[in-house]
């Protein structure tokens, strides 16, 4: 039995491949404005420490109130520093949501955006709604490329014809007599 087969016009064709591409472009403004505004601030309980992060996770602001200077160095230092990762987590969690909308849950792409995630520190909540976790382990690419084995030439088949004009003489004797 042979299925009918509906072979749209050439005007039905276009007005589809229109509406792909206006698709498209309006998922890329999305993701544009959305990879923009990726960025996370994390705060201190009491309010004396805030750390901005860009969504490539680059520190773009620290603010130390007074207040924050009380205790040690280290201790300051390492305030500052959970609360950097924390802001760094969440800016990936938020490229991750902005990058979504392009892809299939299980693209390839995605798995790499979102194989950087950090994991939550001990003391922080689990993340309420999408963690990104993905039924088979997560491995982290090899930030080395593999370099594949030089693939070796075949041999010509058959026999080997030379050119009329090609010249057998492979010595470094100068015709010219010099």
């Amino acid at each position: 039995m042979l299925f009918p087969v509906t072979i749209p016009t050439p005007d039905e064709w276009l007005a589809k491949f229109n509406a792909t591409i206006a698709d498209v472009k309006a998922k890329t403004e999305a993701f544009q404005r959305d990879l923009e505004q990726a960025g996370a601030t994390e705060t201190s309980p009491d309010g004396s420490l805030s750390v901005t992060v860009a969504p490539n996770g680059s520190l773009t602001n620290l603010r130390i109130d007074e207040s924050a200077w009380r205790g040690s160095g280290a201790e300051l230092a390492g305030k500052i520093m959970h609360l950097a990762r924390k802001a760094q987590r969440a800016a990936a969690v938020n490229v991750a949501e902005a990058f979504a909308p392009l892809g299939s849950p299980d693209s390839e792409a995605l798995r790499m955006i979102t194989g950087y995630i950090p994991e939550p520190e001990e003391d922080e909540e689990k993340p309420e709604g999408p963690t990104y976790s993905f039924d088979e382990p997560q491995t982290r690419p090899d930030p080395t490329p593999s370099i594949p084995p030089p693939v070796r030439p075949e041999p010509p088949r058959g026999p080997v014809r030379r050119r009329a004009d090609e010249d057998d003489d492979f010595s470094d004797d100068n015709i010219f007599g010099r």
